[in-house]
């Protein structure tokens, strides 16, 4: 089974007020968050807590687990893409793009957060 990408147009995001204890913040403000993944159905919500972020990432990470399982239950006939595509060495300060060849500083790809040029060399290679 090859490993799927899912984008932001592969989900849809609904926010709605909470009920039950809370209180006015709760009630009144739209903080919960349902994730729906339209391939598959499933659905997913964050209610926990009073913020929306809090509530997203929490709605996000049930929604994977779901995912994940429904991808081994169902298999979609694909078999899974088991190559590596980027080493990431901090001990050695490199990060090294397998298909482009490119090596670049561990400390300027991943702590810096510019993996731009990382997915610049990726798409050039296609």
């Amino acid at each position: 089974m090859k490993p799927t990408h899912y984008t932001k147009k592969d989900f849809k995001l609904e926010w709605y007020s909470g009920s039950g204890a809370g209180g006015q913040h709760r009630n009144k403000h739209q903080n919960c968050c349902r994730i729906i993944h339209i391939e598959s159905g499933l659905v997913s919500h964050g209610t926990a807590n009073k913020s929306r972020v809090s509530n997203q990432r929490e709605a996000f990470q049930n929604l994977t687990k779901k995912i994940i399982a429904w991808l081994s239950r169902n298999e979609h006939k694909k078999e899974i893409n088991t190559e590596v595509i980027r080493n990431y060495n901090a001990y050695r300060n490199e990060v090294h793009d397998k298909a482009s060849g490119l090596k670049m500083p561990y400390t300027e790809i991943v702590v810096a957060g510019n993996i731009d040029k990382m997915i610049e060399a990726r798409r050039t290679v296609k």
